[in-house]
Order: C-alpha cells, then sequence, then structure tokens
C-alpha cells in the first residue's frame, strides 16, 4: 500500500507512450544483437495493446496502457532472450492464412512462400508430397 503525504496530491500510476516504450525495447533489443530489433518491437507493442502497427507510427505519442505495458515489456525480455516473435504472439502469417504455432513445430519461414508459387505453377496432374515436418503451412496454402 502506498502512504499519501498530507497535502500532497497523489499522483497517477506513471504511463509509457509509444514512443518511450518503443525506444526502450530498441536499445536492449539492439544490445542484444536481434536482427529486426524495430520491427519486432512495433510487433509486439502492437499485439500488446490490441492495435495496428500502423497506429504506433501515426501516434507515436499515445499513452500505453499499464497492463499492455506490462504485457509489451515481459515479451520484449522474451524476444531480447531471443524467442522467435512467433512463439511469443503463438502466431505466424503465411500468405493468406494465420497460423498458431509454438515451440513443437517449425515457424514457416518467407521463402516457403516462394516454394508454394512454384507449386500453384505446377502442371495439372503433379503430385507434391509433404512430409509433416513444419506448421502445415505449404499445404494449408
Amino acid at each position: 500500500m502506498v502512504a499519501s503525504v498530507p497535502g500532497v496530491p497523489r499522483s497517477p500510476i506513471a504511463r509509457t507512450t509509444v514512443r518511450d516504450a518503443l525506444d526502450s525495447a530498441l536499445v536492449a533489443l539492439t544490445a542484444a544483437g536481434v536482427e529486426s530489433p524495430r520491427l519486432d518491437a512495433e510487433v509486439l507493442l502492437a499485439a500488446a495493446m490490441g492495435v495496428d502497427r500502423g497506429l504506433l507510427v501515426a501516434d507515436p505519442g499515445r499513452e500505453i496502457e499499464p497492463g499492455a505495458a506490462r504485457t509489451f515489456q515481459g515479451w520484449a525480455a522474451r524476444r531480447r532472450d531471443r524467442e522467435p516473435v512467433a512463439y511469443i504472439l503463438g502466431r505466424k502469417g503465411f500468405r493468406a492464412i494465420e497460423l498458431d504455432v509454438d515451440p513443437r513445430v517449425l515457424i514457416p519461414r518467407p521463402e516457403t512462400e516462394h516454394l508454394v508459387e512454384v507449386a500453384l505453377d505446377l502442371p495439372q496432374g503433379a503430385r507434391v508430397c509433404d512430409v509433416g515436418t513444419g506448421s502445415g503451412a505449404v499445404p494449408l496454402a
């Protein structure tokens, strides 16, 4: 419990802005050697806030609710420890689908989308075998 001081108004819980949260995460992720620190921080913050990434760019002074800030801090720490963003969020976009992922499956790579494009251009009657080593992205796409 926080004691109040007579004559001094209580201040609200400190809030942080999108800009400050991203800057803080960017420093930590860059120092940890993360390949795409800004992108990762933006994706995680947008998910924690339940908004589109575009809002972060459009309104960097926007305050973050305390619960979203705590979630983002936890996720940023996991990313700093090199956990993939897809595992942190539990999902990964692939072509027009959103896949559920966790450490039990391989995260579909962007190059795999090229494989799907090639498969879609195969002649009528061609056969393809997916041995089931990943998330199921190839047969689903």
